[in-house]
C-alpha cells in the first residue's frame, strides 16, 4: 500500500510539473483516438478514412479549446453521414444543434464526458461513465452523460440501417425523414440506458456527499446495483434484449476503474477521524475530519565523491644521536661550502614538488627547517675552522721568530 501511495504521489508531482505538454497531449489522443472510432464505425466518405487527415485533425484540436474535439467529431460523423444520404444528414444535423444547446447550456465544462461515453459504449464498459461521473462532478453532468449516449445510439442506428437507407432512394423525401425519426425514438434500449444512467448518477452524486464513512466506497457499490436492477427491469418491461453476462462483466470492470478514481481522487484515513465542536456569537459548529492518507515520495540525493590523488610521504632528516650530531653539521656545512649544497636544494625541492598541492604547506616548512639547520652548521663549522687556524698561525710566527733570531745572532 505505502508504494502505491508514493506512487501516487509521484504521479501528481510530475503532472504538476510538466502539465502544460501533458494536457495538450491528452487532448491529442483524445481526439485522435474518438476520430478513429469514428471512421471505424461510419466507412461512407473515404476521403476521411485516412490517418492523415486524422492526424492533422487531432494535432488541431490538442493546440485549440476542448470543445474542438466535440466540433471535429460532429463535423466528421455528418460528412459521413451526408455521403450516404442527404435527408439523413438532416436528421442528424438537427440532433446535433439539440444536443450542443442542452450541452453549452448545462455543462459547457464536460467534453470528456460527452467524448468517453460513446468511447465507452464501444468498449462494452458504459457503466463506469455514470458512476466515475458522480464520484467527480455534479447532477448537471447528466447532460453530458445523456448526450453522449444519445450520439452513441444514433450513429449505432445509421450504421445499421444503411440497406435500409439505401433502398429509400426512389422515395419521397417525408418517408425518408419519418423513417429515421421513428427509428431513432422507438429505440427502447436507448430510453432505458438513459433512465438508468440518470438515476445511478444522481444516486452516486448523494451518497457520496453525505457525512458518512466509506461514503465513496458505498456510492459505488450502490450506484453499480441500482445500475443492473434499472437494466433488469427494461429487460423485463420493455424487452430490450440485454445481454445479463456482458452487463454483469462490464459493471465488474467499472466498479474497479471506479476504485481506481477513487484512489486518485479520495483516499482517506477514517482510522483517524476526529471531531470538533466551536460556537460564535451567531452559530454552533460541528465539524467532522478526516485526514488524507499522505506518504511523501523519498527524495534521492546522490552524493559525489572524488578520490583524493596518493601522496608521497615526506622524508624527514633525523639527526643520529649523541656525538654524531656535529659530525652531520659538518658534513652538511661543507657540502654546502663545497658546491654539493646545489645538490641537497634540489633533493628537498624535488620532494616538496611530488609531495603534491595538499602538502605544499608541510613542504614549505621542512625546507624552512633545513634551511636553518644549514645556516647554523655553516656557522658552527665556519667558527671552528677559524679557532683551529688561529694556534697554527701564532705557532708558525713564533717559529719564524726563533729562525730570525738564530740566523741574527754572532757566533
Amino acid at each position: 500500500m505505502t508504494s502505491l501511495l508514493v506512487a501516487k504521489q509521484a504521479l501528481k508531482k510530475f503532472y504538476g510539473k510538466y502539465e502544460v505538454y501533458l494536457i495538450p497531449l491528452m487532448k491529442f489522443l483524445l481526439s485522435f483516438i474518438s476520430l478513429l472510432a469514428i471512421n471505424a464505425k461510419l466507412k461512407f466518405m473515404s476521403r476521411l478514412d485516412s490517418i492523415v487527415v486524422v492526424l492533422v485533425v487531432a494535432l488541431m484540436c490538442s493546440f485549440m479549446p476542448r470543445n474542438f474535439i466535440i466540433l471535429s467529431a460532429a463535423a466528421f460523423v455528418l460528412l459521413h453521414v451526408y455521403a450516404l444520404s442527404m435527408e439523413c444528414a438532416i436528421i442528424v444535423l438537427a440532433v446535433f444543434l439539440l444536443i450542443f444547446l442542452l450541452y453549452f447550456r448545462f455543462s459547457p465544462k464536460d467534453t470528456v464526458l460527452i467524448v468517453l461515453t460513446p468511447l465507452c459504449f464501444w468498449l462494452h464498459i458504459p457503466y463506469v461513465i455514470p458512476i466515475v461521473a458522480g464520484l467527480l462532478g455534479n447532477p448537471s453532468c447528466v447532460v453530458s452523460v445523456g448526450c453522449g449516449t444519445v450520439v452513441y445510439y444514433l450513429l449505432a442506428y445509421v450504421a445499421g440501417s444503411t440497406k435500409a437507407i439505401a433502398g429509400l432512394e426512389g422515395e419521397e423525401v417525408t418517408v425518408k425523414f419519418r423513417f429515421l425519426i421513428d427509428g431513432i425514438l422507438s429505440n427502447r434500449e436507448m430510453v432505458t440506458t438513459l433512465a438508468a444512467f440518470s438515476i445511478t448518477l444522481i444516486l452516486v452524486y448523494l451518497i457520496r456527499r453525505l457525512s458518512l464513512d466509506y461514503s465513496w466506497t458505498i456510492a459505488i457499490v450502490a450506484g453499480a446495483l441500482v445500475n443492473m436492477m434499472i437494466f433488469l427491469m427494461g429487460e423485463l418491461m420493455l424487452d430490450t434484449k440485454v445481454s445479463i453476462g456482458g452487463m454483469l462483466a462490464g459493471t465488474v470492470v467499472s466498479v474497479l476503474i471506479a476504485f481506481v478514481v477513487k484512489f486518485f481522487a479520495f483516499n482517506v484515513d477514517y482510522a483517524r477521524i476526529e471531531k470538533v465542536q466551536f460556537e460564535d456569537d451567531e452559530y454552533y459548529y460541528y465539524v467532522k475530519a478526516v485526514p488524507k492518507i499522505i506518504v511523501a515520495a523519498p527524495e534521492r540525493t546522490i552524493k559525489k565523491i572524488n578520490q583524493r590523488k596518493k601522496q608521497r610521504p615526506v622524508q624527514k632528516n633525523t639527526a643520529p644521536k649523541g656525538g654524531s650530531s656535529k659530525g652531520t653539521l659538518m658534513k652538511g656545512a661543507t657540502s654546502r661550502t663545497g658546491g654539493s649544497g646545489g645538490t641537497s636544494s634540489k633533493a628537498v625541492s624535488s620532494k616538496a614538488t611530488a609531495s603534491g598541492m595538499g602538502a605544499a604547506e608541510t613542504a614549505r616548512g621542512t625546507e624552512a627547517r633545513k634551511r636553518a639547520v644549514e645556516e647554523v652548521s655553516s656557522r658552527m663549522s665556519a667558527g671552528m675552522e677559524q679557532e683551529e687556524a688561529a694556534p697554527k698561525s701564532t705557532e708558525g710566527k713564533s717559529k719564524e721568530r726563533q729562525q730570525q733570531g738564530d740566523t741574527g745572532m754572532p757566533e
